[in-house]
């Protein structure tokens, strides 16, 4: 068995030491520190309150999401279509110019 008094000692000291200090500053803590902490606190709900309304804002989000994307599907879809629509057409000019008599130079 290992000796874990060399690392026990240490940690309940530092958590002694850790906690007092923090009952210290709780109990002779200042008007200011006070104010300190009420700010700290209401920033800490104006987060809070923000974080709510953007978790309720995200379905939302999330749904328009789907919606374009499907679109850029239908477009993509649309602009191969009218592609090879081009392409179909070009290969009718060529195959008619190839058709046409042509003049004589000279």
């Amino acid at each position: 068995m290992t000796d874990l008094g060399g690392v026990l000692v240490p940690v309940v000291v530092a958590t002694l030491l850790s906690v007092s200090g923090a009952f210290v500053v709780a109990r002779y803590s200042g008007p200011a520190q006070q104010a300190y902490i009420q700010a700290l606190q209401g920033r800490l709900a104006v987060v809070e309150q923000e974080r709510d309304d953007a978790a309720l804002v995200i379905p939302r989000l999330e749904a328009r999401i789907h919606e374009l994307e499907q679109a850029v599907e239908k477009l993509e879809h649309l602009v191969g279509k009218r592609d090879r629509e081009i392409a179909d057409l070009y290969r009718r000019l060529d195959e008619d110019e190839r058709r046409l008599p042509r003049p004589e130079h000279g």
